[in-house]
C-alpha cells in the first residue's frame, strides 16, 4: 500500500468525520486525487462512507469482514512476539484445540508477513524466550518496550555484555554490568536472566523497569541455567506484601503429583505425610489466585495468612455456596 495511503488511512483511524477539504490539506493533495485515494481503499474492503454538501466529508465505519491491517514496525514486532508466546503458553493450559490451532495460525501467517529487516531479530527474539504460565488475574501478558526486548534478546544470542538502568522496587534507580542469558515471560510479566558481574551472581529484572541499554565490550561464554526455573525459585523465595501458609496433610511428592502447574511457593516436607508451601505477592489478587489453584488439590489442609488475604477467602467460600 502506498505511503499517501496509509498516511490518509491513518488520518480516518483517528477520529470520526473529517471534511474533505481538511483531508485534502493535511495530505497536500488535490480534492479530485483524495477521491481517488478514497475509492482505492473501498476497493481494499475498508468501510470508508462519505457525506456530501456544504459539510460533506469522510470517516472509517465497521465492517463484517475484516479488511488488510496496516502495522508499523514496533506493532508487528509486538504482536508476532505476543502471539508466540501464547502459542506456548495455551500447549501448557486447559484450552481447547481450536484455540491452540487458531493460535498458531495466526503467528505463522503474521511471521511470514514480517520484513526481512525485522525477520531474523524477531526470530532471535522468540529463540530467547523461555514461556512460563500465563497473564496474571488482571489481564493480558503486558509487553514491555519493543526495542529493549530486542536489544536484550539480540544481547542474549550473541553472549553480549550489556549495562542498564534499572529502577528497583522502591524507585531507586541502579546502574547494573550484567552478562544475559535468557528473557522469561511469567504471570503476566517478562524478566531477563543475568549473570550480574558486579555482585557475582544470578539475578532477574523485570524488563519494563530496565532503560539505556547499552553494549559493553565483553563477550562470554554461556552457562547452563534454567531460567524459568530460576524465576519461578526466586519469586516464591521472596517476601513481599501479602503471605500465606497452607499445610497440607499429604507428603511433598504427593502434592506435586496432584497437583497440575508451576507451585509459585516453597515447599517444605514436614513429615512423610504432611508439607508445607509458604506463598508471597505483592498483590492480593495474585496470592488469592495461587491459594485457590493450590486448595483444588485433593487433600486436607490448614491456612495460616494475612488478615487481608482470609477475608478475601472468606468472601469467595461465600460465594461458592450459592452455586448449585
Amino acid at each position: 500500500m502506498p505511503g499517501r495511503l496509509l498516511r490518509l488511512l491513518s488520518l480516518l483511524q483517528s477520529r470520526g468525520w473529517w471534511q474533505a477539504g481538511e483531508l485534502s490539506e493535511r495530505l497536500g493533495v488535490q480534492p479530485r486525487t483524495l477521491r481517488r485515494d478514497i475509492e482505492r481503499l473501498k476497493s481494499l474492503d475498508y468501510p470508508v462512507r462519505s457525506r456530501t454538501g456544504r459539510d460533506g466529508g469522510y470517516n472509517l465505519g465497521e465492517s463484517s469482514n475484516l479488511p488488510p491491517l496496516q502495522f508499523d514496525d514496533e506493532e508487528a514486532v509486538a504482536i508476532a512476539v505476543s502471539l508466540s508466546t501464547a502459542s506456548r503458553q495455551v500447549r501448557g493450559q486447559s484450552v481447547s484445540d481450536g484455540v491452540r490451532v487458531a493460535t498458531d495460525s495466526a503467528r505463522i501467517k503474521l511471521e511470514r508477513m514480517l520484513p526481512a529487516r525485522l525477520r531474523h531479530r524477531y526470530h532471535r527474539l522468540v529463540q530467547s524466550i523461555e514461556a512460563g504460565p500465563g497473564p496474571d488475574v488482571e489481564g493480558a501478558t503486558m509487553l514491555p518496550d519493543t526495542d529493549v526486548l530486542l536489544e536484550l534478546s539480540d544481547a542474549c544470542a550473541d553472549h553480549q555484555a550489556l549495562s542498564f538502568i534499572h529502577v528497583k522496587r522502591d524507585g531507586a534507580r541502579t546502574l547494573r554490568h550484567v552478562r544475559p542469558h535468557k528473557l522469561v515471560t511469567m504471570s503476566g510479566y517478562w524478566y531477563l536472566v543475568a549473570f550480574d558481574s558486579d555482585r557475582r551472581d544470578w539475578r532477574s529484572f523485570r524488563v519494563e523497569r530496565i532503560s539505556s541499554v547499552k553494549y559493553r565490550h565483553e563477550r562470554f561464554e554461556p552457562q547452563v541455567l534454567d531460567a524459568f526455573s530460576f524465576v519461578a525459585r526466586s519469586f516464591a523465595e521472596a517476601h513481599y506484601r501479602f503471605n500465606a501458609t497452607v499445610t497440607f496433610e499429604i507428603s511433598a511428592l504427593q502434592l506435586r503429583s496432584k497437583y497440575h502447574g508451576t507451585i509459585f511457593g516453597v515447599v517444605k516436607e514436614l513429615t512423610c505425610q504432611r508439607c508445607e508451601v509458604s506463598l508471597s505477592a505483592d498483590s492480593l489478587d495474585l496470592i488469592v489466585e495461587y491459594l485457590c489453584a493450590l486448595l483444588s488439590v485433593d487433600a486436607d489442609f490448614d491456612i495460616a495468612a494475612d488478615h487481608e488475604v482470609l477475608n478475601r477467602l472468606q468472601t469467595i467460600r461465600a460465594r461458592l455456596g450459592t452455586v448449585g
